[in-house]
């Protein structure tokens, strides 16, 4: 084998002109290297968020009455300040979910709790909006054959919702649909198929659709108010049933406690904020600027459509159709003469509440006469409330009762239906694909043991972690039997206690990490005590504005520059993080007060809780003993091999490339700068490493092509930087026996206009400028290629040649 004189450089691959257009390349590929826009991630978080919107209102109604539609608008302003949470802590970590994050405040024991809190959650979310969709798709039908039947047959006798048969065969029939939509996302995730950001922002743009019909056709119902609709803004008191108030029924309820209480049974409107920490990861750059376009569009969004759709279902559909609110003599059990009431409200007697009696003569519109009934102390007598027909599918009940001609609210009710049918069904998807991000999380860090991560045969997905999730959503399903209330009751549990901890970390960090934020929760107070004095502090910097990043972002967004410099002596500055920690203790009192008020909810996420937490120690320490301590996670590629470099082989989509080789961990501050000078939705950016073969190898064999674990690690850094930046990379990996050559012909093959190298740790920048050079020409000789400019990138030096 032949070698160029004086440059090192072995052709021992390629000693002939018709060699040199070949070399063996393995692409690889991950799900990390490719970012999405700030509209595609607030589509995927609003499809497990948006989906509240279907079900919350009648969930919330049922513990606390009419007011219900003020304390999830108030659930909903609050939404903000927890999004502002999690977006500092997307800052400070990419990959910044709870488990990281309370990780790295307060250790691993209470991480793991922490994680068995949001796995409680996540299973609930599948069950809960896969019922739901049920209930959607069966009232319409029942709608649709009420609708038929008086236009179609004599003496027809409508389908009452309220009836307990009629509940039953809604309940068995949503519980097989909602089986079977389990089956199905379970199926797709074993395949390996998520829900992919462009399906959720189709998903998101027809639910947009749906919302704006049906909330402008409400406004022209309000406006024109037809005959004998009568129009009341709820009440601002709760009334709370034995059943919503738990442990505390019989106790006084003062107002900020009640009101606590209220609020607690409203918070799931807020579910699916951790899909925003765990979607982080995926958002393209400017990092930070899309990530708080990301939170706006959410919180926007969610408090349109499910805040205007709480306060006009309460004002549209007749008291009594969404949520029954009975008067229960004491002692007995309610029954069909049991009298029933509009709604309650607070009479001057403390615990007493009384109601205006309704007439149901004519089921479709219940009339409130003038007998007044009172309930609660020293009457005699109990509040229940019950389904009223829509409480499970409320925007339906909506539809139903909007002005128009019947044949035109049932379409109106189809595309309620429909799209609720996909949002819930995706947020079933978006509860598989989480529950399995998080539990991969914790194989991360070494506490699962490699059982839970075997690959499935075909597919390559860890199918154990997939099948148990699924069997605790479809075991879910059968316990409750569709009973989307306690559902709801129960899924509020994981919601609450994951906010709580994850802020209570965000909390910690504060004092722990005095680093420079990113991004800062509104609301801080920063004094320095004066040095060698006793003198009183000083203030130093005013409490910062809503959402004023301590990081200015220029116009590009592609360099963030600081602009908070803390003092040199940080070390006597006291950081009072007020915003934050109000967060905290609203959230802290919200979840205690829950504990109290929702027995099952605490039995079964207590329960639920435990269980898992023991069974991460277990698997954490069998883990442990089998790594003996020591656990590096380890990315997973996709990898397939070609016989040639080219553009179409990376998957290339713009002209003249810029080749970034990497051949350490040193290499990655080069990268990230690279990264944070280029537009790459302009230009493409290629991450080469050399797989170094012995000198003198005569061939490439399918054992040198495959990544091995040191590949694997310096791809996994790749990815780390990639997420951090949030910039689109395309990597490969080239065996090569002698790394300049095989840069060089990869820059030649992909027409690069660019290579990037990282200074050399043994060779000085010009020396090793030289021998690129002549390996350059050594790739180039007898082919006419356009000019190379070639930049060698060090901490102290940087140097730049254009060749010919």
């Amino acid at each position: 084998m032949a070698s160029v004189p004086n440059t090192g450089v072995d052709l021992a691959q390629l000693p002939t002109t018709a060699q040199r257009r070949k070399m063996n390349v393995l692409v690889v590929s991950s799900v990390a290297l490719a970012f999405i826009s700030f509209w595609q991630a607030a589509a995927i978080v609003l499809c497990d968020l948006a989906s509240s919107a279907y079900y919350v209102g009648g969930i919330s109604e049922q513990a606390i009455g009419k007011a219900a539609p003020w304390f999830i608008l108030a659930v909903m302003l609050f939404s903000y300040a927890v999004r502002s949470v999690y977006v500092e802590s997307c800052t400070m970590f990419t990959r910044g979910g709870v488990y990281r994050v309370v990780k790295e405040a307060m250790g691993g024991s209470l991480a793991k709790l922490s994680v068995s809190a949001l796995m409680f959650d996540y299973v609930l979310t599948g069950p809960i909006s896969a019922v739901t969709a049920g209930q959607y798709l069966v009232g319409w039908f029942i709608d649709v054959l009420n609708l038929l039947g008086r236009h179609v047959l004599h003496n027809y006798v409508p389908i009452d919702h309220t009836t307990n048969d009629t509940q039953h065969i809604v309940a068995v029939l949503s519980v097989v649909i909602a089986i079977l939509i389990t089956i199905y996302f379970w199926r797709l995730n074993i395949i390996g198929i998520s829900e992919s950001s462009d399906k959720a922002l189709k998903i998101m743009k027809l639910t947009t659709l749906m919302g704006v019909l049906i909330i402008a056709w409400s406004f022209l119902t309000l406006l024109l108010k037809p005959h004998g609709m009568t129009i009341a803004k709820p009440p601002l008191a709760p009334v709370f049933t034995d059943e919503s108030l738990g442990w505390l029924a019989g106790m006084r309820i003062i107002g900020p406690i009640g009101c606590i209480i209220a609020f607690g049974h409203s918070i799931l409107a807020m579910s699916g904020e951790e899909t925003l920490a765990q979607v982080n990861r995926e958002i393209a750059a400017p990092k930070l600027k899309n990530l708080l376009r990301t939170g706006f569009v959410i919180f926007l969004y969610s408090l349109l459509l499910t805040g205007l759709v709480s306060f006009l279902a309460v004002l549209i559909i007749p008291d009594g159709k969404r949520v029954a609110t009975y008067i229960v003599p004491s002692g007995q059990e309610r029954k069909a003469e049991t009298p029933q009431v509009d709604y309650l409200r607070p009479t001057d007697t403390p615990g007493q509440y009384w109601g205006y009696r309704l007439d149901n003569a004519d089921p479709e519109h219940p009339r409130p006469t003038r007998q007044k009934l009172v309930a609660g102390k020293d009457t005699n007598s109990g509040i229940e409330r019950a389904d009223g027909g829509y409480r499970d599918n409320l925007i339906n009940g909506l539809a139903h009762y909007l002005i128009g001609p019947g044949w035109m609210k049932i379409l109106m009710q189809a595309l309620v239906s429909i799209v609720g049918f996909l949002i819930l069904a995706g947020a079933v998807n978006t509860s598989i694909v989480g529950s399995n991000g998080v539990m991969n999380r914790l194989a991360e860090d070494g506490v699962l043991t490699p059982w839970f991560l075997h690959p499935q045969k075909r597919f390559g997905t860890t199918h154990r972690l997939i099948n148990l999730i699924a069997i605790l959503q479809v075991g879910t399903i059968l316990a409750s039997f569709g009973d989307v209330n306690t559902l709801g009751e129960a899924y509020a549990f994981g919601v609450i206690w994951s906010f709580v901890f994850k802020t209570l970390a965000m909390v910690v960090l504060r004092f722990r990490d005095k680093s420079p934020r990113h991004y800062e929760v509104p609301f801080n107070i920063r004094i320095r005590r004066r040095p060698n004095t006793g003198a009183a502090p000083d203030v130093l910097a005013a409490p910062l504005a809503a959402g004023a990043p301590s990081m200015s972002v220029p116009a590009d967004g592609d360099a963030p520059k600081p602009a908070l410099v803390r003092d040199a002596s940080a070390a006597r500055q006291i950081d009072l993080p007020i915003g934050i920690s109000l967060i905290f203790l609203i959230l802290l009192s919200t979840s205690v007060m829950n504990l109290l008020t929702k027995k099952t909810a605490t039995r079964w996420g207590i329960g639920f809780t435990i269980v898992f937490l023991a069974v991460f120690v277990i698997c954490e320490l069998i883990s442990r003993r089998r790594h003996k301590g020591r656990h590096e996670h380890l990315e997973q590629f996709n990898e397939h091999q070609s016989d040639r470099i080219s553009a179409e082989a990376l998957g290339l989509t713009h002209p003249d490339p810029i080749l970034v080789a990497v051949r350490g961990p040193k290499s990655l501050p080069v990268l990230g700068r690279i990264l944070q000078e280029i537009d790459t939705t302009n230009r493409d950016v290629v991450v080469l490493t050399c797989k170094v073969l012995p000198a003198l190898t005569p061939g490439v064999t399918a054992r040198d092509t495959a990544v091995d674990d040191s590949d694997r690690e310096l791809l996994t850094k790749v990815i780390t930087v990639t997420e951090e930046v949030g910039k689109e990379v395309h990597a490969m990996v080239l065996p090569t026996n002698n790394p300049l050559y095989g840069i060089a012909c990869a820059a030649r093959d992909l027409k690069a206009r660019e290579v990037v190298l990282g200074v050399s740790e043994t060779l000085q920048a010009e020396t090793q400028l030289e021998q690129f050079a002549m390996a350059w020409g050594s790739a180039t000789a007898e082919i006419k290629t356009p000019p190379l400019r070639v930049r060698i990138v060090g901490p102290q030096v940087e140097i730049k040649y254009e060749m010919e």
